[in-house]
């Protein structure tokens, strides 16, 4: 395949959700051609949808080097420091980017969620309105306005919305997979905050065939599966998303010790029960990690249930009716087997 060949066809497999294989063809083809800043660009936006945030980053940072004035360079570098909670830096590079040019839609949605996650939302109302003045009736470009419009009545806990802004603008997520992904993992986590999890799997499922590379999609499913005693498909998931993705919450890790657990998988829980006390696990959670971390032997958390409830049944015999000692005792019998199971 010519050179001219292999970026025609990355543009097609990149925009029909195929990163992996549209840097493929873009490494390739700068082989041949180094210096193509659009090339260069388009495989930045490859490894960020892969969830490769070193290497896009090292490529934007060539493209700025030929290039300090790129205002797409600017916006990505921006939407990278965002990906990586740094918002300050998301914001000077995104106000740079829309200093060079106003235009830059994309750019001023992805500066919009900064203002969001600073809950600043007023100004990232006013953000969204000016870009979807400048996105006219460019659907692409609305597509992005919209999603931003989303995540705005989201973390505003504005739900329905939400759901009424997904659900009058469905033409917009038709043949864009990654802003798709995007909306639908926003959608399940408003029907997961309702406990609506089997709509939320289902909308989970579906964000990731449009983009597999979407950890907290998968992290979420994950947990979900939990929830619902499907411990087999939150294994899968979580390992995953510990497998492969940078930033791996406590949360995370517990959810898939527990899952292991449930599994009988007890070794491979009890490293993951360690891992989730290291990333900051905290509460009720940390409580039943700390146990299995020191206890590893399941045998010996009965026992120790057994010893607890004794001591508690006598106390609580000498200070109770017979019926309120026995709630006693069972309440803490209950509470203990949970955390003895891990969790479950």
């Amino acid at each position: 395949m010519a050179p001219a060949e292999d970026l025609t066809k990355a543009r097609e497999e990149y925009w029909r959700g195929d990163p992996d294989r549209a840097a493929d063809l873009l490494e390739r083809y700068l082989e041949e051609v180094p210096r193509d800043v659009e090339a260069r660009l388009l495989l930045a936006r490859c490894y960020s949808r892969m969830r490769l945030g070193e290497e896009a980053v090292a490529e934007l940072e060539d493209v700025l080097e030929d290039e300090p004035d790129n205002a797409e360079a600017h916006a990505l570098r921006g939407a990278e420091h965002y990906f990586a909670d740094e918002l300050d830096e998301a914001q000077e590079e995104l106000d740079r980017a829309l200093e060079l040019d106003p235009d830059n839609v994309e750019a001023r949605v992805r500066l919009a969620q900064v203002h969001v996650d600073l809950k600043e939302h007023e100004e990232a109302e006013a953000e969204l309105a000016e870009a979807e003045r400048r996105a006219g009736e460019d659907e692409d470009l609305l597509a992005l306005v919209r999603m931003g419009q989303v995540y705005l009545a989201m973390q505003r806990r504005e739900s329905d919305v939400a759901l009424e802004l997904i659900s009058q603008n469905e033409h917009l997520w038709e043949g864009r997979p990654y802003v798709a992904a995007t909306v639908r993992s926003n959608q399940a986590i408003i029907h997961a905050r309702r406990r609506d999890y089997a709509q939320a799997r289902e909308l989970l499922v579906d964000a990731l065939d449009l983009d597999p590379y979407f950890h907290m999609a998968r992290g979420l499913l994950g947990q979900i599966a939990v929830l619902q005693k499907d411990y087999d498909l939150a294994a899968d998931q979580l390992l995953q998303v510990v497998e492969n993705s940078k930033e791996v919450s406590g949360q995370i890790y517990y959810a898939l010790a527990t899952s292991l657990a449930a599994l009988g998988r007890h070794e491979e829980a009890n490293r993951y029960y360690a891992a989730a006390l290291d990333f900051g696990l905290k509460g009720f959670p940390a409580l039943t990690a700390k146990l299995a971390v020191l206890l590893p032997d399941m045998r010996l958390r009965l026992v120790l249930l057994g010893v607890v409830l004794a001591l508690v049944a006598h106390l609580a015999f000498h200070a109770f009716a017979p019926f309120a000692a026995l709630a006693v005792v069972a309440a803490v019998g209950v509470l203990g087997w949970q955390i003895v199971r891990g969790g479950r």
